[in-house]
């Protein structure tokens, strides 16, 4: 078992998510997710006051494929600059209805009406007041009343802009970009965050105000080294941790070599939530594929010869590409084939990450598996709000496009 460290926990805030009405446009089911029908019960034994719930394969239980209904999406790579999107990294839906997104490549945000229309850009690039990096601003939060919060790590700033716009506030904030960072609003002055340092053996999941003051924390785990003395190898990719969390004291976590989850309660492991890996491993050809989308991402006349030595190449693909809480359930995002892995996935530090496929195992709170959901596209979620996912698909070209959607009615049912 992983090593958890409980910090003491301070007072913490609530939140409670906004009901949100919009006409929805049905997906149809995506090929090859799974059956519908009924399966084994997991074993469930309990220790140290953790709830262990063990699921055999998933794809023993049968569970049934969700389709996701999409609300909305923006972007049409025939349409004007503004609905262009390179690099998204956030999107937000905020109270009067309109969305925001944040694109790094353009170093902007753009906002939309409720039926996707163009309204407004907020930032540009730059390290002035009210300016962006792009390629480090590694997030955006609405924080309410229309406000939008982001944190930069080149400029090392936390900017938090009005409904119309204009900056309202900038804080300095020694923001640490590693891994795939996550920033989450737990109240309108309150942010959950992933903390970690290249000098610290710690992965911290922590409430913070808006003005960067630790609150309290709602999970530790012990850094994973990278680089392995031994072998002197790095590996083609990080085992990255993966989190989101649900007000007021629930953090949901893992790592994403691992098929498991644990939740957190106001800072100490409760229940993990696991199930046996049916992937195979990797083949040599599949390796090769990943040892030349190493080889892309350097210069080609220093590309070295024995660069197989340079690399650990992995067995498998990562157990799971993400996780995502609702508010009753927990989303865990399944990886991409290799034939389908591109550059992104040695990037640590940038995102969409690349492994995430378009199917989601969904389990309850108690770690009741419940089938999949499927987004029918490659897919990041940012958040979940109420029943409305907000996230960026990727279509067959990989032209990424902004959208909301809402949780199928048989998920969204009280259980």
């Amino acid at each position: 078992m992983d090593r958890y460290v409980n910090l003491p926990t301070t007072h913490l805030r609530s939140w409670v998510p906004g009901s949100i009405a919009i006409a929805s446009l049905f997906v149809g089911l995506a090929a090859g997710c799974g059956p519908e029908d009924v399966g084994p019960a997991p074993i469930v034994q309990d220790s140290a006051g953790v709830e262990f719930v063990r699921h055999g394969p998933l794809a023993d239980y049968n569970r049934p494929v969700y389709p996701a209904e999409y609300l909305l999406t923006i972007g049409d790579m025939e349409g004007p600059p503004e609905m262009l999107f390179a690099e998204v990294a956030g999107v937000e839906l905020l109270d009067d209805g309109t969305v925001a997104v944040l694109d790094r490549a353009a170093a902007d945000v753009r906002v939309y009406s409720p039926d996707g229309s163009f309204i407004r850009r907020i930032s540009r690039r730059g390290s002035g007041p009210g300016e962006i990096s792009g390629d480090l601003t590694v997030a955006m939060v609405g924080i309410g009343d229309g406000r939008l919060l982001l944190p930069d790590a080149i400029n090392q700033t936390v900017s938090i802009f009005g409904r119309d716009g204009g900056l309202l506030e900038s804080h300095p904030w020694d923001i640490m970009q590693a891994y795939m960072p996550e920033w989450r609003a737990a109240s309108d002055s309150t942010l959950a965050v992933h903390l970690w340092s290249a000098t610290a053996p710690w992965h911290v999941l922590a409430h913070r105000s808006v003005s960067g003051a630790l609150l309290d924390t709602l999970a530790v785990y012990a850094v994973r080294p990278r680089y392995n003395p031994v072998d002197r190898r790095f590996p083609v990719w990080a085992d990255m941790l993966v989190w989101s969390t649900r007000e007021p004291d629930a953090v949901v976590a893992g790592w994403m070599s691992d098929p498991w989850v644990t939740l957190f309660r106001r800072g100490v492991p409760v229940r993990r939530i696991s199930w046996d890996r049916d992937e195979a491993l990797l083949t040599e050809e599949q390796q090769e594929i990943l040892l030349g989308i190493v080889a892309r991402n350097m210069d080609p006349s220093e590309i070295p010869p024995d660069l197989r030595t340079m690399v650990r190449l992995p067995e498998r693909l990562p157990a799971v590409a993400d996780i995502e809480a609702g508010e009753e359930l927990i989303l865990a995002q399944r990886a991409r084939s290799v034939e389908t892995l591109d550059q992104r996935v040695t990037y640590v530090n940038r995102g969409p990450s690349g492994f995430g496929g378009p199917c989601w195992d969904v389990f309850t709170f108690e770690g009741d598996y419940l089938g999949v959901l499927d987004l029918g596209a490659p897919a990041d979620v940012f958040d979940i709000r109420g029943d409305t996912i907000l996230g960026v698909r990727e279509d067959s070209l990989g032209v990424q496009q902004p959208f909301l959607a809402r949780l199928p009615a048989e998920l969204r049912e009280p259980r």
